[in-house]
C-alpha cells in the first residue's frame, strides 16, 4: 500500500508543476503581446493625423522647410514609406 501513497503523491506533485508551468507560459505570452504592441508604435491613423497637424503648421509658416521635412520623413519612415533627403 504504501508503493501506492507514494505513486499518488507524485502524480499529485507532478500536476501542480504542470499547471505551474501552463501559468508562467501564459504569464509569459501575455508580457510578450503587450511588448508587441509597446513596440509595434503609433498606428498609420494616428501617423497620418501627425502628418497633417505637421504640413498645416508648415502652411502656416509655423516651421522652416528643412524642419518640416526633417519631421515628415520621420513620419513617412515610421510608415514604412520611402523618404527624400533633407
Amino acid at each position: 500500500m504504501a508503493g501506492n501513497t507514494t505513486w499518488v503523491k507524485r502524480q499529485r506533485e507532478k500536476e501542480k508543476r504542470e499547471r505551474k508551468e501552463a501559468k508562467r507560459a501564459k504569464r509569459d505570452e501575455k508580457r510578450m503581446a503587450s511588448e508587441e504592441e509597446a513596440e509595434e508604435g503609433p498606428t498609420s491613423e494616428e501617423l497620418m493625423a501627425q502628418f497633417a497637424a505637421l504640413s498645416r503648421e508648415f502652411a502656416d509658416g509655423a516651421m522652416d522647410e528643412v524642419t518640416f521635412k526633417t519631421k515628415r520623413n520621420e513620419i513617412w519612415l515610421a510608415m514604412g514609406l520611402p523618404v527624400d533627403e533633407v
